[in-house]
């Protein structure tokens, strides 16, 4: 599976679905709920099964609100955040950046609940089959009172009619104080306008170079 990983240059939308530098349209709503499945032996740091939601709403045209729920460290720390992003530049042009700002809690049996806020600039280009993006944050926790980073490149590209596919680059710091580095490929069907199922592969880089399969299934409406 490392090996497949590792060589497989897979795939992504004609333009990215969610995250980052695009603003929702009003009174739209995005869905993204996710795991990683049939791990690798060995693997729990930093490739976990690591279940994920990510909710998106267009408040207004120029605002987009929205949900991030996740875990992390075998699945023993759990994270959700509520943020709100706003386009730094005009909404329309090749090039889009883009700020959030995000208030939310961390949950570990062995701590106290951590109360989080989060910032993050976001830019992205759209590409005549595709996109690239890149995507900065810094988490800061209350009682630990440090500044985590993440980093996300991504590369998307539109393969036929209902096909895409991805490339990603994850980086960040753990909970360890650790850094650690994932790479994820992606090849997605829109089975209609509304549904669209994910599926691909992610190996660590870092930690124990653990990988899995990952299956997501993306709803817009």
């Amino acid at each position: 599976m490392r090996l497949i990983a590792g060589f497989c240059c897979l795939i992504a939308l004609a333009g990215p679905v969610f995250g980052g530098a695009w603003t929702r349209e009003k009174g739209q709503f995005f869905i993204a709920n996710g795991s990683n499945l049939f791990l690798s032996d060995g693997s729990e740091l930093p490739v976990h099964y690591d279940p994920t939601v990510y909710v998106e709403y267009g408040l207004t045209p120029r605002v987009t609100f929205g949900l991030d729920y996740h875990t992390a460290d075998r699945g023993r720390i759990h994270t959700g955040l509520v943020f709100a992003s706003i386009p730094l530049i005009d909404t329309k042009g090749r090039d889009r950046f883009a700020a959030s700002l995000g208030f939310g809690a961390r949950v570990d049996r062995h701590h106290p609940v951590e109360t989080l806020v989060r910032g993050g600039l976001a830019w992205g280009r759209g590409l005549d089959s595709g996109w690239l993006s890149v995507d900065a944050s810094a988490t800061y926790g209350t009682i630990d009172t440090a500044f985590r980073p993440k980093l996300d490149l991504s590369w998307g590209y539109h393969i036929a009619d209902n096909w895409m596919a991805s490339a990603q680059l994850q980086t960040g710091q753990g909970y360890s104080d650790d850094y650690y580095a994932k790479v994820a490929t992606t090849v997605g069907y829109a089975v209609n306008d509304r549904y669209q199922i994910n599926i691909g592969l992610i190996q660590a880089m870092t930690g124990d170079r653990g990988a899995a399969l990952k299956l997501e299934l993306w709803a817009t409406f």
